[in-house]
């Protein structure tokens, strides 16, 4: 589900009957961690990211649906996203609850997101681009090779 065109994960529709599970999940945690206006905003602007597809979007939106009351109660960012591997510097902000919407489309798209974040870096590097770090503080350009 992956499109080769793009270095990022991308979702498309319909998700393959065994990563439904990684779907209910996925609305699941929509649900709990922005609430159902909160959720369905959440969509729209990872769509305009190019994340999603239109007809991706509007499968997630069905599960929403399907959700119980529990199930849509907005934590309202109380707790966000924790996360393990190459997102986990992103835990405990505010983009944290976006970075684990971001490994769950990854994960439905068969994405590697390992793998493009470390392609990004070493473009990066190679370009000698001067970005600032998770710390805020600006890294040292890298001296390129000609």
């Amino acid at each position: 589900m992956e499109d080769a065109d793009h270095a990022r994960p991308y979702l498309d529709s319909p998700v393959d009957t065994d990563r439904a599970e990684t779907l209910i999940r996925w609305a699941r945690y929509l649900g709990t961690t922005f609430g159902t206006s909160g959720a369905l905003c959440a969509l729209r602007y990872y769509e305009r990211l190019g994340w999603l597809t239109p007809a991706a979007r509007a499968e997630v939106e069905q599960q929403l649906q399907g959700l119980s009351l529990e199930e849509i109660h907005s934590k309202k960012y109380d707790e966000p996203g924790h996360l393990t591997g190459p997102l986990a510097s992103l835990s405990g902000t505010p983009f944290g609850a976006h970075a684990k919407s971001l490994e769950f489309v990854a994960d439905l798209a068969d994405a590697d997101l390992e793998g493009d974040l470390l392609r990004t870096e070493l473009a990066k590097n190679r370009a000698g681009v001067d970005l600032p770090d998770h710390t805020g503080s600006r890294a040292a350009p890298v001296p390129s090779e000609e």
